[in-house]
């Protein structure tokens, strides 16, 4: 602050006092005559040291509100006198901001006094303004480091609290865009087999064909990326829950790329999406990767687990829902259907001539033929349907709200899908037929299971009995029963 020039700024004082003033000027100091109304403190802010010289009555009839304003501002003030009055700050109502007093006659150690006096204090304000914005700095960034500290814990705790990976994912993408405004979250996680590298594909809901498509596109990318090959097959799987913040095709400089790591061996990624171009601070970079290698760790005991139970709820050869799974689901669909009174209906399905076909073209082709039923059964099927193997050639579809009729025309229509597949195994072409039963019921409080089961068994023999490749209803064993009698 040493050697900035001081300016005094004289306000109302007398010509002669003025040229006082100026006759004994210390160095590094000049003098400007302020005149009009305006506001003295606009002076304020102005390179160097500005001290504004008043007059007792110039003082006096001044404005409370300047006189606030000029506080505000830290604005150096001096009191020019005439007399030696010895009650001078109480007759005159001095602010504590004023530097002092010039009594007459003016001498030049005076003014480098008030200068000197000026400068010392100006350096305190400064260091003490220095010192605040240093506090707010402070302050901002560890609020900033709590918030990422938050988040952090936040992230680890949701995401150890579950196995179910669309769960993580979900918590995952909501604090991610507390944290950093992000508006959507998409996935990839890849893992080899001996029919090849397999990739599992999760994005939300998107209504363009052409914009998911495109992402599905990105994602196989980002796996190629990191393995030096793209995935031999993908599932796409859609997540239902959660903001779409997928709704434009991928821009690089709009994502986060978190890849996830086992030990050294990289199995996934994530894809955080921002509606703007994305700059990360050194310290948001260090706090998404420590987030990233606990995620990798949540992720991975999900997909543990999910592998686990799909081996124990799926047959391993259709990889549709095995007899264990399906015990489990019809118990549960009695009870909900007993509470709301509706038709719970079941199809029981068995390919005709299963063993002769094993018998003469091997056993490798029966499997062949048992996978591409699972597949046209998951795909005749709605969503609420729940298809199983129920053991050997045997298969069961389960049709929650579904009365009799309409589960008779779905079989129908699976019956006609089979029937019409061309099957080749090697330079072997063939087709084969299935015969199906139907059972309906609106389950009562002690209905067992094994009731939809065993009217659906009876209507499967009846089609055996009258024929093969037909489908039968459990009402049309009461009529055959009947008409016995």
């Amino acid at each position: 602050m040493h050697g900035s020039q001081a300016v005094f700024h004289l306000v109302g004082i007398s010509r002669e006092l003025r040229l006082e003033i100026e006759d004994n000027l210390p160095g590094e100091t000049v003098v400007e005559e302020v005149n009009g109304s305006g506001p003295l403190f606009s002076k304020a802010g102005k390179s160097g040291i500005n001290i504004l010289f008043l007059s007792p009555g110039r003082w006096e009839n001044m404005d409370q509100e300047i006189r606030d304003e000029l506080e505000r501002y830290n604005q150096h003030l001096v009191l020019v006198l005439d007399d030696d009055s010895p009650q001078l700050k109480h007759h005159y109502n001095v602010s504590a901001s004023f530097l002092g007093y010039l009594r007459r006659p003016v001498t030049r150690n005076a003014l480098k006094s008030i200068r000197d006096k000026a400068r010392e204090v100006q350096e305190l304000y400064d260091d003490l303004h220095l010192m605040a914005r240093e506090i707010v700095l402070e302050r901002e960034l560890l609020t900033r480091k709590n918030a990422q500290l938050e988040f952090l814990n936040r992230i680890l705790t949701k995401t150890s609290q579950t196995l179910d990976l669309a769960e993580i994912l979900q918590a995952t993408a909501g604090e991610f865009e507390t944290l950093l405004g992000t508006t959507g979250l998409a996935a990839v996680f890849w893992n080899h087999s001996e029919n090849g590298m397999l990739a599992e594909i999760y994005l939300p809901e998107i209504q363009s064909k052409k914009i998911r498509q495109d992402w599905i596109t990105h994602l196989i990318e980002v796996a190629k990326r990191f393995e030096g090959q793209a995935p031999k097959n993908y599932n796409y799987i859609p997540m239902n829950s959660g903001k779409n913040g997928l709704h434009q095709r991928p821009t690089p400089t709009r994502q986060i790329l978190l890849p996830l790591q086992n030990r050294q061996s990289t199995f996934g990624a994530l894809v955080l999406v921002s509606e703007e171009v994305l700059r990360l601070g050194r310290d948001q970079t260090t706090i998404i990767n420590s987030a990233a290698r606990h995620l990798a760790l949540s992720i991975r005991n999900s997909l543990k687990y999910k592998a686990v139970k799909f081996e124990a709820d799926f047959d391993g050869l259709t990889c549709i829902n095995n007899r264990q799974n399906f015990d489990k689901k019809i118990r549960k669909e009695l009870k909900r259907h007993q509470r709301q009174g509706a038709s719970l209906s079941l199809i029981m399905l068995d390919l005709d001539h299963f063993k002769a076909l094993n018998d003469m073209y091997g056993h490798l082709t029966g499997d062949m033929v048992l996978k591409k039923i699972g597949e046209i059964l998951v795909n005749t099927v709605r969503e609420t349907d729940f298809p199983a193997r129920y053991g050997g050639e045997e298969f069961v579809i389960l049709l929650p709200e579904t009365n009799e009729e309409q589960a008779w025309l779905l079989g129908q229509r699976i019956r006609q899908k089979i029937g019409q597949t061309v099957f080749q195994f090697k330079d072997k072409k063939f087709s084969i037929t299935a015969s199906l039963g139907v059972a309906s019921i609106k389950p009562g409080p002690l209905t067992p299971k094994e009731a939809l089961v065993e009217q659906a068994d009876q209507a499967l023999y009846l089609s055996k009995f009258n024929g093969r490749n037909m489908v039968c209803t459990s009402a049309e064993v009461c009529m055959e029963q009947m008409v016995s009698h």
